[in-house]
C-alpha cells in the first residue's frame, strides 16, 4: 500500500512538472478596514473573464494566468473597489492582499446562499508565525484541514480530521472521552491543543461544528506559544461573524443510534453592518458502538463583532458545552494477548456515568496605528467541571488459570479546571533598505489556572470478560480515601519574532521566547495511623529560553526547499532524592524538507525529514527506585509526504504518508534502550479523494472515498507486544446545489477488526465498526 502511494506521488510530481512552468496563479486574501475577513468579495483580472470570489476566510486563488502583467480588481457591495498590479510568472505563483473601505453610501444587504465553506486546499494559515502567511513560503511542516474537507468527510470528532494529517496516530486518554494523538511519535497532552491561538485544555471531546479549520503545525511550537509538546501543536480556528447573511440548518444521524440537529446562523444587526454576529448551535443524542456509552451533547456558541471605527475592532465569543458520557477504557490483554471480545464489550456496568460541562469566552480587540503598526489584545477564560462514578478495570487476579477475569473498583470523583489567558501583540510590517521586508511581532502572555481534583474507591468484584455478568451486587456505600490535590500553575512568557523577505525567493523565519512557570501544589494526605488529614503545599519553578530559525529558499518555479531547528519545553513535576526540584523537559527539532506547488499550485506536495529529541526525561535513579533523575533521551526522527490539491477539476484529494522511528536512546537500565514508544506506528498513511460533477443538471454530485493505514504499534512502555496494523476503508455519496446538501457516508467499508490505540496492556481500545452517517441540511 504504501509503495502504491508512493508511486503515485511521484507520478503526479513528473507529469505535473512540465505544466507548472506555463502558466501562473495569483493568490491572497481580502480583508476589510477591522482586519476582518470579506466574504462574497469578487476578484478579476481587468479586461479579462477570469475571476473568482473571496471564501468565509475571505481567501480567494485564481489558479490558471497567462504570464503577463495584470491590474487584480476586489470589489463588493458595501465596500470601495481597489486595484493591484501585479505581474504573474510562468510557474509561479504571486500573492496579493487587498484592504477594503466601506463605501460612504450603504448599499442594500446581500444575502448569500451559495457559501461552500472555502476551498478544499487552504494556502493560508497563521499558527507557524502568528500572522497570515502563505503556507508555501514558511520553513515549517504545516498541515490544514479545510471545512470544506471536513463537511465531505462529515467530520463529527476532532479524531475523523485528523486522520489525515501525516505523522499522527490516534491515542487514548482520559477513559476514552476526550482528543489525544500523537504528533510524530510525541502523545499530545492537553497543553497542545488550541482554540483561536489559546490553550483549550478539555476533558471531553472538543466539537466540530463551530471549527472553520485545524492547523497542525509539526514540532515544539514553544517559541510562540510557551509549554508544547515536541511532537507538534493543534490550532482550531472557529467560524467567524460575517456582514453577509446566510443560515444553515443540518440533520446528522448514524446506524448507532446517534442523531444531530444542527444550526449555523450568521449575519449584520445594523444597517451599516458594524455589528455581526454569527450563532453555531447543536444537540446530540444516541449509542455508541461501546456497550454502556450512551452520549447526550448539547452546544451553542455565540459570537459578535463590532466594529468602533475603520481602524478599531472587537470580536467576542463564548461557547457552551453539556456533554454526558460515561468514561470508558476499552478491553484488556492477559498474558500479552488481545481478550478476543466482541468489539461492544465493556468492563464496566450499565449504571456507570459521567457529566461534562465546560464554558468558554474570548475576546479579540485589534487596532491597526498606521500602515506600519497594529496591536492585538486578546484574552482567553475557560472553566470546566467533570463528574465521574464508574466501575472500571482495576487489575488481573493472580493465579487465573483461565486467562478470562478481571478485578474491578468503583471510583467517585469530581475535579474542575480553570484557565486564563491574555495575550498582547505588536505587529509592524516595514523594509530596511531597498532589500528587506519585514513582518515582525512582539508579544507578551500571562496565564493562570488552576486544577483541582478528588476521588474516593472501593474494590468491586470480579468479572468474567468472556462470560460478563453485571449488577451482580449492589455498589459500596463506604469508599476509601483516593487522592484530593489542587494545582495553581502560572505562565509568564515574553516572544519577538521577525519574519523576513531577503529576495522574493529567499524567506527567513527567527523568533525567541522566554518563558517562567509557577507552580503551587496544594494535596490532601492521609494518616493511615491516626486516620486524620492534614495539608502539604509544595512550589515549583521553571523558567525556558527556546529559539528558531528556518530558512527557505525558492530554487526554481514551484519547488522550495527549507530548512528549520527550534527548541521547546515543558514544566517537569517532582523533586530528585537529593530535594532538588527536576529542571524542565527540553526539545530540539531539526527538520528539512522541499513544497512544490504543481498545476499551477493547485496541487500542494511537501515532504519533510525531521528529527526531534527530548532531553531532561525523568528515569528510575539507580541508587534509589523511589525516585527519578532526569538523565532520560528520547528521538523521534523520520519521513513526512503530503499531497493535497486539485488533480482535475472537480478532482480532489488529501494523500499523505509517514515514516516514524520513535526509541528510547538513554536511560539507567540498559534493557530499556532501543525500545520503541509506546503507540507509535512505523507506517502509517491515508488518502481522501472526492470527484464532484462540474456542470449539467446533476452539477455539485460527487463520490468519494479513501483509507487510513498503520503500521504495528506498542502497546505498553516495554514493547513486550503489538497492536495489528490494519487499513480501513470509508466511502462517501453527497450532493450540494449551494441550497441544499446531502451526504451519506460509510465508515469502515470492510468492516475490518482494529484498535485505535492503548494507554496500556490494561487500556486497549477497539476500533468502531462499520456504520453508516447521514447528513441533510438547508440553507436560505
Amino acid at each position: 500500500m504504501f509503495r502504491t502511494l508512493f508511486t503515485v506521488l511521484i507520478f503526479v510530481f513528473v507529469t505535473h512538472t512540465a505544466f507548472a512552468q506555463s502558466a501562473g496563479r495569483i493568490e491572497g486574501r481580502i480583508v476589510s478596514e477591522r482586519n476582518e475577513p470579506l466574504i462574497g468579495i469578487s476578484v478579476g483580472l481587468e479586461g479579462t473573464s477570469t475571476g473568482t470570489t473571496t471564501d468565509e476566510e475571505g481567501k480567494y486563488v485564481i489558479k490558471t494566468v497567462s504570464p503577463g502583467n495584470y491590474n487584480v480588481v476586489a470589489a463588493g457591495l458595501g465596500y470601495t473597489s481597489a486595484k493591484r498590479t501585479v505581474e504573474v510568472k510562468s510557474g509561479a505563483t504571486s500573492t496579493i492582499y487587498f484592504q477594503l473601505q466601506a463605501s460612504e453610501t450603504a448599499l442594500s444587504e446581500v444575502v448569500v446562499t451559495a457559501s461552500r465553506s472555502g476551498e478544499f486546499v487552504q494556502p493560508i494559515g497563521s499558527t507557524a508565525t502568528k500572522m497570515e502567511a502563505p503556507l508555501k513560503s514558511v520553513p515549517q511542516s504545516v498541515q490544514i484541514i479545510s471545512r470544506r474537507a471536513m463537511d465531505q468527510m462529515q467530520v463529527v470528532r476532532l479524531d475523523d480530521a485528523m486522520r489525515n494529517v501525516s505523522g499522527v496516530t490516534m491515542e487514548t486518554g482520559f477513559g476514552g472521552r476526550t482528543d489525544i494523538f500523537q504528533i510524530r511519535g510525541f502523545r499530545t497532552s492537553t497543553e497542545s491543543i488550541f482554540k483561536n491561538g489559546f490553550r483549550n485544555s478539555v476533558r471531553t471531546f472538543r466539537e466540530t461544528a463551530n471549527i472553520q479549520q485545524i492547523e497542525v503545525m509539526k514540532g515544539p511550537a514553544s517559541v510562540l506559544y510557551g509549554v508544547s509538546d515536541p511532537g507538534g501543536m493543534v490550532n482550531i480556528t472557529t467560524k467567524k461573524p460575517t456582514a453577509f447573511t446566510f443560515h444553515d440548518i443540518q440533520f446528522t444521524a448514524n446506524s448507532f443510534g446517534q442523531y444531530r440537529p444542527a444550526i449555523d446562523f450568521g449575519g449584520a444587526l445594523n444597517d451599516n453592518k458594524t455589528l455581526k454576529y454569527r450563532m453555531n448551535a447543536v444537540f446530540e443524542n444516541g449509542d455508541t458502538y461501546r456497550d454502556f456509552v450512551s452520549t447526550k451533547r448539547f452546544f451553542v456558541a455565540p459570537a459578535l463583532t463590532y466594529d468602533f471605527s475603520e481602524r478599531t475592532s472587537l470580536t467576542v465569543e463564548a461557547e457552551y458545552l453539556d456533554h454526558d458520557q460515561a468514561s470508558d477504557r476499552g478491553i484488556v490483554a492477559i498474558n500479552k494477548v488481545i481478550a478476543d471480545v466482541p468489539t461492544n464489550r465493556s468492563i464496566g456496568e450499565p449504571d456507570n456515568r459521567g457529566k461534562h460541562q465546560n464554558r468558554l469566552v474570548q475576546y479579540n480587540l485589534q487596532h491597526r496605528f498606521s500602515d506600519i503598526f497594529s496591536l492585538r489584545h486578546a484574552s482567553n477564560f475557560t472553566y470546566s467541571s467533570e463528574e465521574r462514578k464508574v466501575v472500571e478495570f482495576l487489575g488481573i487476579p493472580k493465579n487465573d488459570d483461565t486467562n478470562s477475569k478481571v478485578t474491578r473498583r468503583l471510583q467517585d470523583q469530581y475535579n474542575f479546571e480553570r484557565n486564563y489567558a491574555t495575550q498582547n501583540e505588536l505587529y509592524a510590517t516595514f523594509n530596511t533598505g531597498t532589500a528587506l521586508e519585514h513582518k515582525t511581532v512582539l508579544g507578551v502572555e500571562l496565564a493562570s489556572s488552576m486544577f483541582d481534583i478528588w476521588y474516593n474507591r472501593a474494590n468491586y468484584d470480579t468479572l468474567d470478560i468472556y462470560n460478563p455478568k453485571y449488577n451482580k451486587r449492589p455498589k459500596p456505600t463506604k469508599l476509601a480515601f483516593g487522592d484530593d490535590y489542587r494545582d495553581n500553575t502560572k505562565l509568564y512568557g515574553v516572544y519577538v519574532q521577525d519574519f523576513l523577505s531577503v529576495t522574493q525567493r529567499i524567506k527567513v523565519l527567527l523568533g525567541a521566547r522566554y518563558d517562567v512557570w509557577d507552580l503551587e501544589k496544594v494535596s490532601k494526605k492521609l494518616d493511615k495511623t491516626t486516620n486524620t488529614f492534614s495539608r502539604e503545599t509544595t512550589t515549583q519553578r521553571n523558567t525556558a529560553f527556546n529559539p528558531r530559525a528556518g530558512l527557505l529558499i525558492e530554487v526554481f518555479g514551484p519547488l522550495s526547499v527549507y530548512g528549520n531547528w527550534s527548541k521547546g519545553f515543558q514544566p517537569e513535576v517532582g523533586r530528585t532524592k537529593d530535594g532538588e526540584s527536576f529542571e524542565p523537559v527540553t526539545s530540539d527539532l531539526y527538520e528539512g524538507g522541499l513544497k512544490s506547488g504543481l498545476a499551477n499550485d493547485r496541487i500542494n506536495i511537501k515532504a519533510a525529514y525531521f528529527n526531534v529529541t527530548r532531553r531532561n526525561v525523568p528515569v528510575a535513579d539507580p541508587t534509589d527506585a523511589a525516585y527519578n533523575i532526569q538523565v532520560g533521551k528520547v528521538r523521534s526522527e523520520g519521513f513526512e509526504a503530503d499531497v493535497t490539491g486539485e488533480l482535475a477539476k472537480g478532482l480532489n484529494v488529501i494523500g499523505t504518508y509517514s515514516f516514524t522511528d520513535a526509541r528510547i536512546v538513554e536511560d539507567t537500565k540498559p534493557a530499556n534502550k532501543g525500545i520503541r514508544f509506546r503507540g507509535v506506528s512505523k507506517h502509517s498513511g491515508s488518502l481522501w479523494a472526492t470527484y464532484e460533477l462540474q456542470n449539467g443538471n446533476l452539477k455539485g454530485l460527487g463520490i468519494g472515498g479513501g483509507f487510513t493505514s498503520f503500521g504495528d504499534r506498542p502497546v505498553d512502555a516495554t514493547d513486550s507486544f503489538r497492536l495489528p496494523g490494519y487499513t480501513r476503508f470509508d466511502a462517501s455519496l453527497f450532493y450540494d446545489n449551494h441550497r441544499y446538501h446531502v451526504a451519506i457516508n460509510v465508515k469502515n467499508l470492510t468492516d475490518v477488526k482494529y484498535y485505535d490505540g492503548s494507554q496500556a496492556a490494561t487500556a486497549i481500545m477497539p476500533g468502531a465498526p462499520i456504520s453508516v452517517q447521514g447528513t441533510i441540511g438547508v440553507r436560505f
